[in-house]
């Protein structure tokens, strides 16, 4: 049944039709049950059967039984006034539908008290604020995923390098743990933007300043939104910003900006690692490589991620965009920023889920060419610099070169026959954990 009424149809002509987000549909109506609860409790505005008609509606509304009615595009001019009449006219009408009589006014009962520019960014907020700790779930558990590789591969000695060009020796495991660390910070970032995000205008009304709205009904709106919503919100010490600037957005915007940034990095790294050239780490073989080409695997998970890596830092800064335009009392950009914002959130959780799913719980890791690699960089020799010296290391490379050495039992031959270390020394040295730590060659040297 059509619940919306004129104004609403008045934005599909402006606006066309198309349908809101659930999860600002659910958001919006807890606000408005939010600020009529505290209407009720201070003004017994209702009759008993009045407000059970209202309650009922709005947890229809939350409860995303009416989603159907919300038929306008995020995308609209008027700073989501018509997102606000549009969820106005369905509470109202619906509640008179249960009541049996046309007891409820779209602006006079059901925005009592409110403006579009407290309610509107009060539930984009909600919104957000839930796809944040959404996120956050996601980037520890992909932390963790991380960790748990490092552990599981660290004793796996391989080639480290710099610049395109081979370095000195660094295990796996550590290799896992500088992306855990990218990952950890990611974490860290989003911990601590909490604390802002949660901040809301309910209760500034138009411009901030309040009016029409009853400081004790403000204080109760805000009391009541916590209730329903279960989120740690708190209303803005200073309402005249907070209904203003959406700077707040550009800084969550550049945080999950920075998590595809590191995803980019990584999948970046990966590519290499499971390129024909390097060939350390197999791509998972999830589907045709080519369609002429059948002795092929495509890295399609790192190009998928890198691509929505990619979309998701220029929507970001699409948000940065719309936030810096705001004029005056009021930024008219949010629908805007919100719509950018559900498409950046989307991207994120597919990205981390294909990546974790289908790419780091199937790899495997080829030791034998990651040997193959180390052998033939030599770069094993230039761990023991620090205990042979440069001109003995030197010399044991022109020799591994002259042999054409290719496994690391041959290197170590070498070693012995051109220092006065024993084999026990020597394993030591070369042992994947002590080699990749100076310090513990260091402390053996010096006990």
């Amino acid at each position: 049944m059509q619940y919306f009424g004129k104004e609403t149809e008045k934005a599909i002509k402006n606006f066309g039709k198309g349908l809101l987000p659930p999860e600002l549909i659910k958001a919006y109506g807890e606000v408005k049950l939010a600020v009529l609860s505290a209407v009720q409790e201070i003004e017994k505005k209702y009759t008993k059967e009045e407000w059970e008609a209202l309650q009922k509606t709005c947890f229809e509304v939350i409860e995303n039984n009416l989603d159907e009615n919300f038929i306008l595009p995020l995308l609209q001019g008027g700073a989501g006034t018509s997102i606000n009449m549009n969820v106005n006219e369905v509470i109202a009408n619906r509640a008179n539908q249960i009541l049996g009589k046309d007891r409820f006014h779209p602006i006079e009962d059901i925005n009592v008290y409110q403006s579009t520019n407290d309610t509107f960014p009060t539930a984009v907020t909600i919104t957000l604020y839930r796809k944040l700790l959404d996120t956050e779930k996601l980037v520890i558990n992909l932390q963790e995923t991380l960790i748990k590789k490092e552990n599981q591969f660290s004793k796996i000695l391989m080639t480290g390098r710099t610049e395109m060009q081979d370095a000195l020796p660094i295990t796996l495991g550590q290799v896992f743990a500088s992306w855990a660390g990218m990952i950890e910070r990611d974490r860290w970032r989003i911990h601590k933007l909490k604390e802002r995000i949660r901040v809301i205008p309910l209760g500034g009304t138009a411009i901030g300043t309040g009016y029409p709205a009853p400081s004790i009904i403000v204080f109760a709106s805000e009391k009541f939104l916590r209730e329903i919503t279960t989120l740690p919100l708190s209303r803005s010490q200073n309402l005249p910003d907070e209904v203003a600037n959406q700077d707040k957005w550009s800084e969550l915007a550049s945080v999950i900006k920075i998590i595809a940034e590191n995803l980019y990095k990584i999948t970046g790294d990966l590519l290499l690692y499971t390129s024909s050239f390097i060939d350390e780490i197999k791509h998972p073989d999830l589907q045709y490589g080519s369609t002429i080409m059948a002795a092929k695997t495509n890295p399609v998970i790192l190009e998928y991620v890198r691509g929505l890596s990619i979309s998701i830092k220029n929507e970001c800064l699409k948000i940065s965009e719309f936030t810096s335009n705001g004029q005056l009392q009021l930024n008219p950009y949010l629908p805007f920023i919100l719509e950018s914002f559900l498409r950046v959130f989307d991207y994120i959780e597919k990205s981390i889920i294909s990546f974790i799913d289908n790419f780091l719980n199937q790899i495997e890791i080829n030791k034998e060419k990651i040997e193959e690699n180390l052998v033939k960089s030599n770069i094993l020799l230039n761990g023991l610099i620090g205990i042979l010296g440069y001109q003995k290391v030197k010399e044991i490379y022109i020799l591994v070169k002259e042999k054409k050495t290719t496994k690391i039992a041959e290197i170590k031959n070498i070693i012995k026959e051109k220092t006065d270390l024993t084999y026990d020394e020597i394993e030591f040295y070369l042992d994947p954990i002590n080699i990749s730590s100076f310090f513990r060659l260091w402390r053996k040297q010096n006990d």
